[in-house]
């Protein structure tokens, strides 16, 4: 089935622009095609539009992060036909739905001790969960959501560096207690991610009560309880 779409695109040049604007889009696709599909379309028109590309390209529609290789299909389904466009952070953005992503990137130094090289791809595929949260907005120091749903994989793998693992993100000021719920901000919905930072919190208070004060006095707290 084909459906018209109207579409509001961010637009923005971080080389030339002081603020990014939305520009309206009308066009027809194909249900089976995929949002990248529908972003190369726009591209087709206009070829100076840039969007992320590959394996974990992401972007949001109406304020929900989600990967580019969801069907058309289901975006109308749960969207409707009316899109808003957006990149994964609005502070961050470089050419249109593009960004600079060294941020996340640079996140997975904190347990590039702890892990094979190899793991990297298994991070990288958690850049929808990282720009999901407003953490990031108000504090750029915060370790991120991706780190800590990859931590959770890590240690699963790794049972024998769980220690070391769970010290590294129980930092007070910007480790996993400033973590907020981002279930609803991400297509599909998913509380996977919340389910495995509440294991580690509890694992945190049980197995490493001396981190840091703060989760000495949580620890202490929990076995008063």
């Amino acid at each position: 089935m084909e459906y018209k779409l109207t579409l509001s695109v961010f637009r923005f040049d971080a080389k030339t622009d002081y603020l990014p604007f939305y520009k309206k889009v009308v066009l027809s696709v194909d249900g089976d095609s995929t949002v990248s599909d529908l972003l190369q379309t726009i591209k087709d028109d206009e070829k100076a539009f840039e969007y992320p590309k590959g394996r974990n390209a992401a972007i949001k529609i109406n304020d929900l992060a989600l990967f580019t290789k969801v069907k058309i299909n289901e975006i109308v389904a749960n969207f409707g036909k009316e899109l808003k466009l957006e990149p994964l952070s609005f502070k961050r953005a470089i050419k249109d739905l593009t960004i600079n992503s060294d941020d996340f990137t640079s996140r997975f130094d904190l347990l590039d001790a702890f892990v094979d090289s190899s793991d990297k791809k298994s991070y990288d595929k958690l850049i929808r969960e990282f720009y999901a949260s407003d953490i990031l907005r108000y504090d750029e120091t915060y370790i991120g959501d991706a780190i800590l749903a990859f931590a959770s994989d890590m240690i699963e793998k790794y049972p024998q560096r769980k220690e070391q693992i769970l010290q590294a993100i129980s930092d007070e000021d910007n480790g996993i207690w400033l973590h907020v719920d981002i279930s609803n901000r991400l297509y599909p919905h998913d509380t996977s991610l919340q389910e495995k930072v509440e294991q580690l919190k509890g694992e945190i208070i049980r197995e490493v009560p001396f981190a840091n004060p703060f989760v000495e006095k949580l620890s202490k707290l929990n076995n008063a309880v």
